[in-house]
């Protein structure tokens, strides 16, 4: 049982495989079983780590209680960056210590709002997304939104269903996903990084539509020529989003320009953004969406 938890385990749980309370204080006195938090051990040599640290964290909190907000993003693989501390959510706080981790006390919360993600409790992907917009900037909410979008973890209304649920006076959170939701309702298809969901970020603070994500251009024999990143067909223009991690070695410098040669011999313009651009200077990447629908 502890193998599967990151090595810890409860005394309730010690009990239920009929270990008595005076053998797991003999265990401890040994040193074979190391004490966590009031209720919860870990057997001794189990590594430690920042897993082993969440997990005794959810176990010393009254259930239900689950690893949320950007611990359960990070869990999820919605944020790249692990967080240096830990956040848990419960109904209610057990306050007989001084706990080295944050407790968000939630009284919506509920035994179906959590799930096993690798060994440990963690809040459902949709609920993280409107708890981590209670702590989290709406940047990175957005971040985690969107990751999460394409990695199939949720669609947008599975969320709205959840923020509505929840959504009350009051009720933190709420009001930092509610317009993020909003935005990505009139959104269609899914985009494969988030250099592409910035794109769409900055496109959406404009007045012109939303162009094709990972648009197919075919030839006049019906021959496929490439896939490009966003793409307004009506318009016959394609905007192509260069990050120096995927596009600047040779091999991938030398792809990307064949692939628009061969639109441009087709006809299409080609525009190519930069990571830089979208977050240093958004307004040129308007500028070029502008270009587009009034040329």
């Amino acid at each position: 049982m502890a193998k599967d938890q990151h090595g810890v385990f409860t005394l309730a749980q010690a009990a239920a495989v009929g270990f008595s309370d005076r053998t797991v204080r003999s265990r401890v006195a040994k040193g074979q079983f190391e004490r966590l938090h009031p209720g919860v051990l870990s057997v001794s040599g189990a590594p430690s780590s920042w897993r082993r640290d969440v997990i005794a964290a959810v176990f010393s909190a009254p259930e239900p209680a689950a690893a949320s907000h950007r611990t359960a993003a990070y869990l999820w693989g919605m944020a790249s960056k692990q967080p240096a501390g830990i956040e848990i959510a419960a109904v209610r706080h057990r306050r007989v210590h001084r706990s080295p981790f944050i407790l968000h006390e939630s009284k919506d919360l509920r035994s179906s709002d959590i799930v096993v993600v690798d060994g440990i409790p963690v809040t459902v992907a949709p609920r993280t997304i409107v708890d981590l917009g209670a702590s989290a900037p709406p940047t990175v909410v957005a971040q985690c939104l969107d990751t999460g979008l394409r990695r199939q973890l949720f669609d947008v209304w599975e969320v709205h269903r959840f923020m509505c649920r929840v959504a009350k006076p009051g009720r933190t959170g709420v009001g930092t996903v509610r317009p993020l939701l909003d935005e990505r309702l009139t959104w269609t298809g899914l985009t494969e990084s988030d250099l592409e969901d910035l794109l769409r970020r900055v496109v959406s603070t404009t007045p012109y539509p939303m162009p094709d994500p990972q648009h197919r251009i075919f030839d006049l024999h019906g021959e496929f020529v490439g896939r490009y990143d966003f793409a307004y067909p009506t318009r016959m223009s394609i905007v192509e989003c260069d990050s120096e991690e995927y596009h600047m070695d040779p091999v991938s410098f030398q792809r990307d320009r064949d692939k628009q040669n061969r639109a441009q011999m087709l006809g299409w313009t080609i525009y190519r953004v930069t990571w830089r651009q979208l977050v240093d200077d958004p307004a040129s990447v308007r500028a070029i969406i502008a270009t587009i629908w009034t040329d």
